[in-house]
């Protein structure tokens, strides 16, 4: 199974944190495998709403297509990925803490047959991605904000 879990605390507040994040149009901005990312999908956000990325992913281009499956506003926002090489889950988690949020951003997803063999590898390597990522959101929003 892989499964990954990062967190950073950033100085601005909760609802400018989640309004930044919650727009996958700011993710190249923070996410550094991302080409483009963009909901599909018009009208007001929330459960259903389904979006398109596309990225480099071991240095091979890779588009997926993901749906919100959880929406609180300010609060957390949950997806699956519909297509893609792996159909894994992800969530943003937004908590108030003295002075800003702490964001947490966790993925999970099972694999079967040969590819369980790439779990930790692929765990290593997406903490290491992770922890780059938060520091550039951490960076962009703090600067921006």
């Amino acid at each position: 199974m892989i499964k990954m879990e990062q967190s950073v605390i950033i100085n601005c507040p909760q609802e400018v944190v989640f309004a930044f994040v919650a727009n996958p149009e700011n993710e190249t901005k923070w996410q550094a495998d991302l080409v483009e990312a963009k909901f599909t999908t018009n009208g007001t956000v929330g459960v259903g709403s389904k979006g398109r990325d596309r990225r480099q992913f071991m240095g091979k281009p890779v588009e997926t297509t993901w749906e919100v499956t959880e929406y609180q506003p300010d609060h957390k926002m949950a997806f699956r990925v519909i297509t893609g090489p792996i159909p894994f889950h992800g969530a943003y988690l937004f908590e108030p803490v003295a002075g800003g949020t702490k964001f947490t951003f966790s993925a999970w997803a099972k694999t079967k047959g040969l590819s369980k063999l790439f779990d930790p590898l692929v765990n290593r390597m997406g903490r290491k991605q992770y922890e780059r990522d938060l520091a550039a959101l951490k960076a962009v929003l703090e600067t921006e904000h």
